[in-house]
């Protein structure tokens, strides 16, 4: 368990260095253009970022991590709408494993959403927005057991071979979906004269998945094109 831990521990920090480049780079180059593109309505977003969890669920499951992607419409210069899909990972706490007997758990959340977008500053460099969304999030938590699976490999030399590779198997899944929303703010920056911004947008999300609803607040950094 404890070489769990180390090996999750690890994967956050890299992830957090991988983002932190990324960040670095995309402001260096932010320096060209200093309006949007207004004749341009059809936007698109792709991001990813951490996901602090909190609240009562924070007890159950490990703070993790996203992906988002989406997709908009330039309404005016000021006011977007458009639909976005999220992604989350999570683990689930030693404290649970514990007390279930379990040797090894995750969790998941899927949330689509509808949302609007406010900005305040269309014709500078750093534009700030209001954002906020609501839709349907999913929520699946799944208790496993480490095993081996047999498959079938290929061999230049041998041909086709019978293998067994690590696995987990799961000994149970809890799935817990409904209604929530999200409100929060972030700004864009111009990544020179390519038309993409640099975008940088922090959120509450509250979802009601039964006993224990979903409250988290993911940090996202990414591209909009």
């Amino acid at each position: 368990m404890r070489h769990q831990e180390i090996s999750t521990k690890s994967k956050v920090l890299s992830a957090a260095g991988w983002l932190a480049r990324l960040a670095v780079v995309l402001l260096a180059l932010a320096s060209g253009a200093f309006a949007q593109d207004e004749s341009r309505r059809w936007t698109a977003n792709v991001g990813g970022g951490f996901t602090p969890l909190v609240g009562s669920l924070n007890q159950r499951l490990d703070n993790g991590w996203h992906i988002a992607f989406g997709a908009g419409y330039r309404v005016n210069a000021r006011f977007t709408i458009g639909g976005q899909v999220m992604y989350n990972g999570f683990g689930v706490s030693k404290g649970v494993l514990q007390e279930l007997t379990v040797p090894d758990g995750n969790s998941h959340l899927w949330a689509f959403t509808a949302e609007p977008k406010l900005y305040f500053a269309p014709r500078h460099r750093i534009n700030p927005y209001f954002v906020g969304g609501v839709g349907y999030y999913r929520r699946v938590v799944q208790f496993t057991r480490p095993s081996v699976a047999a498959v079938t490999i290929f061999d230049p030399f041998f041909g086709f071979l019978p293998a067994l590779i690590p696995a987990d198997q799961v000994l149970g899944t809890i799935v817990r979906d409904g209604p929530g929303g999200s409100i929060g703010a972030g700004f864009s920056i111009p990544i020179c004269e390519t038309g993409a911004k640099f975008y940088s947008e922090i959120r509450f999300h509250y979802a009601d998945n039964g006993g224990i609803p979903t409250r988290m607040i993911p940090w996202t950094i990414g591209i909009r094109f």
